[in-house]
């Protein structure tokens, strides 16, 4: 696959898996992901020392990912050393690797140019070491890129093909949407209204700690004519409402240890169940949720929105709304008035915008940490 291709394509999304080889022998904390992210700045800044300063900004939010060095050992060893926090051999004779995402299409033509530079540099010589994490020297084996390679962890993408795929998925009701959650994740909380008790950790994967972190990065780091294809509003007020429900989960509470403190959280699976109907969209309510004077799962009108109507609305008498397809009506049946159709102002139902969020997770991870090896997730 000629990936080389791909750099001056607009807006894209890239998981590299790197594939490493250490030049001698020696042992590595088996949760190393603090260090491969500082192997990874230490490289950039040696490549484009604006660009690592601007990636490594405390004030901005993270344009990549990072994941721990990744041993070939079974998943419940490697989960026991992880907890016991014993480190591990390198073996010159064996392969790891590292997957890095990239948030923004140009550091995928820095990355591309940079690896280029650095195979004619090492061309005929003695191998030069790609990276040291920790005080670990590892030679650059293979990038892959590839979205058809059997691990599943590589690929590329676009935001526009994102929506595009979001806009031709047709859900059931319910809908189910697993996610495999590869790497310890946890969310750091906190009350917005009262902080008197102070920030926590989170430890389970609640539809209301996933999906309007995603809906936020997606609004932080799509293009401008592509940011409001997701509300993160209006996703909360569907998780809100219980549209979003957990079917079926198998989670594990788990820790590592970073270099000066340990780290709880979870890894595992969890299966959501989007549940329908989509309700119609209009320009002024351009997001598939129950609006003002719509009847919501509880019984109750949702606060959220306002009182905007269709044109098959305006029949209903003034002050008083016509129900859709799928919203109660004054005798508690559903009125099969209104369709599930989208406008050109808004051609994403509420559940095509998850299901693009879940598209997206795939490169951003999700909840804390995430440059540090943190929040690797998957759909399954």
């Amino acid at each position: 696959m000629d990936i080389a291709n791909t750099t001056t394509a607009p807006a894209r999304l890239y998981a590299l898996v790197l594939k490493l080889r250490p030049v001698e022998r020696g042992t590595i904390m088996p949760f190393s992901g603090e260090l491969v992210q500082g192997a990874w700045l230490d490289w950039i800044r040696a490549a484009a020392p604006e660009v690592a300063a601007m990636l490594h900004d405390g004030s901005k939010r993270r344009l990549f990912t990072c994941s721990s060095l990744q041993f070939p050992l079974p998943e419940p060893r490697m989960r026991q050393m992880e907890r016991d926090n014993t480190h591990l051999p390198l073996d010159p004779e064996k392969t790891y690797t590292v997957r890095v995402t990239l948030l923004l299409g140009e550091l995928f033509a820095l990355f591309y140019d940079s690896i280029m530079r650095f195979n004619m540099t090492v061309f005929g010589s003695k191998e030069q070491p790609f990276m040291h994490v920790g005080k670990q020297s590892l030679l650059l084996e293979q990038v892959i890129a590839d979205p058809k390679d059997s691990a599943g962890w590589s690929g590329f993408t676009s935001f526009a093909d994102l929506v595009e795929q979001a806009k031709t998925w047709k859900p059931g009701d319910p809908e189910p949407l697993t996610l495999e959650f590869a790497s310890l994740t946890t969310f750091n909380r906190i009350n917005p209204i009262n902080k008197i008790y102070g920030n926590y950790y989170a430890r389970l994967p609640l539809p209301q700690y996933v999906f309007p972190g995603l809906a936020r990065r997606w609004q932080e780091i799509a293009p401008p004519e592509l940011a409001a294809f997701v509300c993160k509003e209006q996703i909360e007020q569907y998780i809100q409402d219980e549209g979003m429900v957990i079917e079926d989960y198998h989670l594990q509470s788990h820790r590592v240890s970073f270099v000066d403190h340990p780290q709880k959280g979870f890894t595992g699976s969890c299966k959501y169940h989007l549940r329908g109907p989509d309700y119609a969209t209009t320009p002024e309510m351009p997001l598939t949720v129950p609006g003002r004077g719509q009847a919501t799962g509880r019984g109750q009108a949702s606060p959220l929105l306002g009182t905007s109507t269709t044109p098959e609305m305006s029949l209903a008498a003034p002050g008083r709304e016509a129900p859709g397809r799928g919203q109660t009506t004054g005798r508690g049946q559903a009125s099969p008035l209104l369709d599930t159709a989208t406008t050109p102002q808004a051609p994403l139902t509420v559940r095509q915008q998850v299901r693009l969020l879940a598209g997206l997770a795939f490169y951003t991870g999700v909840g804390y940490k995430t440059a540090m090896g943190m929040g690797q997730v998957r759909m399954v």
